[in-house]
C-alpha cells in the first residue's frame, strides 16, 4: 500500500482508472485525497462488493464491468494502473496488445502507466505437477474456521500460460472447494518487446515496492510507462 500512496504523491493525478479493479482494495488510496477514481473489472459481484465498501465516496467514484481486453470509458485519465499481477490473465499476445491499445486511448500526453507483476521462477514453473504446496492460509469471515490453500501447477513452456489450480482445506473438511486460473508468465525481456513494440516509454522499471531498479535478483517487474 505504501507504493501505491508514494505513487499518488509522486504524480499528483486528478483523475485515476484501475484496470482488474477486484473489490477496490486500492481504491481509497486515491479517493481519501479527493481524486476521481474509476475502477473496471469483468467480475460483477467484485464490482457488487468495491460499490458497497467505497460507498461513503460514491461521488467521486465509479465501478464498472468491463473487459480489459475490450472497453472504452471516452475519457482519459491521468493515472492508468493494472496491480496485483492482473496483467498476467491475458493468456495470449493478441490479448495484450488489445488491451494494452484500450489504454492507450485513455491515454494523454501527461498520463502515467503502472504495470505490476511478479518475476516468473523456474523454480516454481517447474515443480512435480502431482506435488502440493500451500501458499496461504486465512480466516474465513462467515465460519471463523483457518482455510489453507495448497497449490498445484502444470507449465507449458511454449505458450508461457501456467495452469494453476487451488485446492481449500479446513482442519475438518479436506479439499471443500477446487479454482482452476491460468496465468501468463511474462519474462522481463519479453514484457521490453511488448511495452516498446505497443508504443509505450519505459520510464522505470522497479524490482520491488522500494522503487529498487529491476535486475537478476528482482522478484517484481513493475514498469512505469507514459506514451512515445
Amino acid at each position: 500500500m505504501e507504493f501505491w500512496s508514494k505513487i499518488l504523491f509522486d504524480f499528483s493525478p486528478c483523475s485515476v482508472l484501475e484496470i482488474a479493479c477486484g473489490t477496490g482494495r486500492l481504491a481509497e488510496i486515491f479517493l481519501r485525497e479527493g481524486i476521481h477514481y474509476t475502477g473496471i473489472d469483468i467480475m460483477t459481484n467484485f464490482i457488487q462488493t468495491a460499490k458497497k465498501k467505497m460507498i461513503n465516496y460514491s461521488n467521486n467514484s465509479l465501478f464498472i464491468k468491463g473487459d480489459m481486453r475490450n472497453f472504452n470509458l471516452n475519457k482519459k485519465f491521468d493515472f492508468i494502473f493494472i496491480a496485483f499481477n492482473s496483467f498476467l490473465h491475458l493468456l495470449t499476445d493478441e490479448e495484450i496488445f488489445t488491451c494494452l491499445n484500450c489504454i492507450k486511448n485513455h491515454m494523454h500526453g501527461k498520463s502515467r502507466f503502472i504495470i505490476d507483476i511478479y518475476v516468473p521462477n523456474p523454480l516454481f514453473l517447474y515443480r512435480p505437477s502431482n506435488c502440493r504446496f500451500k501458499v496461504l492460509e486465512f480466516i474465513n469471515s462467515k465460519t471463523n474456521e483457518k482455510v489453507y490453500v495448497e497449490e498445484t501447477n502444470s507449465y507449458d513452456g511454449k505458450t508461457d500460460i501456467n495452469k494453476i489450480t487451488w485446492y481449500f482445506s479446513t482442519d475438518e473438511k479436506q479439499d471443500y472447494e477446487h479454482r482452476k486460473f491460468s496465468l501468463r508468465m511474462l519474462f522481463p525481456s519479453k514484457m521490453n518487446h511488448i511495452l516498446i513494440d505497443s508504443g509505450f516509454k519505459i520510464c522505470n522499471q522497479w524490482g520491488d515496492y522500494h522503487q529498487t531498479k529491476l535486475n537478476v535478483g528482482s522478484k517484481l517487474q513493475i514498469y512505469n510507462l507514459m506514451l512515445h
